[in-house]
């Protein structure tokens, strides 16, 4: 039985009876597989590559799943891979946010550690590595968010958002309503899959319930100085050759830093890490070329792995969290 935690104190002996249902999203089945290699992989699809490893059971003892409905700047999903550590490199430019449909989890977020269980969530910045130890029955419930899309819908200024949610805050108690009315609903989520205009508004309802239900601060933390010369080399080095194939170490060579420091100037100046930066410079130049219509014979592959992109599903994801669109859409009306 589904209990709403927020709506009524649970029984004690309904402590362990999961937060909530999420059966309705088993109709965005992305994979289920027993080997957990295959499973992190087509996870670091969805999200980015890290690291998973077993822990306490054999590997492929236990079967592994990922459901995941995509949005225009969002994405709502549950994985599950059993008894487990992740270690995650500092995310791409979104938001996580982890729940737990069942069991719990303990998540490190740079030096502070928060649990994750049916009472409590939490929310991971872009920027920020992050590292976990995942019970043999967690089901995380999971709703990534693009820092685009949410700087779009919340204005210019930059929003520090709380790693720490209470569910049983009554301040989020309308979003978890609202979550567990798509997520446990199979008619809802067929209409959001494919109807992009409702789609659209339930993201934007979403959005808005998690920034009045969380404890955040708009911050200006871009400094008012002028960018270091580290930084304007870069950049200049990363215009020059954007198509190369390209690395932080060759970067921070360009600039003549530490990679270090590269990367904090590059958080602090310009928002985004140095190879975000170069991402979003090549996106740019394949959108630019797709809305000329790409010239004579051109396709969305071909332009996309001239301009430097080598992981094309990851491509096209990355294009339509900036773009709104697929790229294959833009070339169309190019064309047109």
């Amino acid at each position: 039985m589904d209990m709403i935690a927020a709506d009524m104190p649970a029984a004690p002996s309904s402590f362990n009876a999961p937060s909530f249902n999420a059966s309705a999203l088993r109709l965005c089945r992305i994979f289920e597989t027993s080997d957990l290699d295959d499973a992190r992989e087509r996870i670091s699809k969805v999200m980015q590559p890290h690291s998973l490893m077993a822990c306490g059971r054999p590997q492929g003892h236990q079967t592994s799943h990922m459901d995941f409905m995509a949005m225009k700047g969002m994405g709502i999903g549950t994985i599950k891979f059993g008894q487990a550590s992740i270690a995650v490199p500092p995310l791409d430019d979104y938001y996580l946010a982890i729940l737990c449909v069942s069991g719990g989890a303990e998540i490190r977020i740079e030096r502070d550690t928060f649990t994750v269980d049916r009472f409590n969530g939490v929310l991971c910045s872009p920027g920020s590595p992050i590292a976990g130890q995942f019970s043999p029955d967690c089901e995380q419930l999971v709703l990534k968010i693009a820092r685009t899309r949410l700087a779009a819908f919340n204005g210019p200024r930059p929003v520090r958002l709380a790693a720490r949610l209470d569910l049983r805050s009554p301040r989020l108690t309308p979003l978890l309503v609202a979550l567990r009315g798509v997520i446990g609903d199979p008619a809802t989520v067929r209409l959001i899959r494919n109807d992009p205009v409702v789609a659209a508004e339930y993201e934007q309802l979403f959005l808005r319930l998690l920034l009045a239900g969380q404890d955040c601060a708009e911050t200006d933390d871009r400094p008012q100085g002028p960018r270091p010369v580290s930084v304007h080399r870069a950049i200049a080095y990363l215009r020059e050759n954007s198509t190369a194939a390209i690395t932080l170490a060759d970067i921070a060579q360009a600039a003549g830093v530490p990679e270090r420091t590269l990367h904090d100037a590059f958080k602090r100046f310009e928002g985004v890490s140095p190879l975000r930066y170069l991402r979003n410079l090549r996106l740019d130049d394949v959108h630019a070329q797709l809305r000329s219509g790409g010239g004579e014979d051109a396709s969305v592959t071909v332009i996309a792995l001239n301009a430097g992109f080598t992981h094309l599903s990851r491509f096209a994801q990355d294009y339509a969290e900036r773009f709104g669109e697929r790229p294959s859409d833009t070339l169309r009306r190019g064309c047109a």
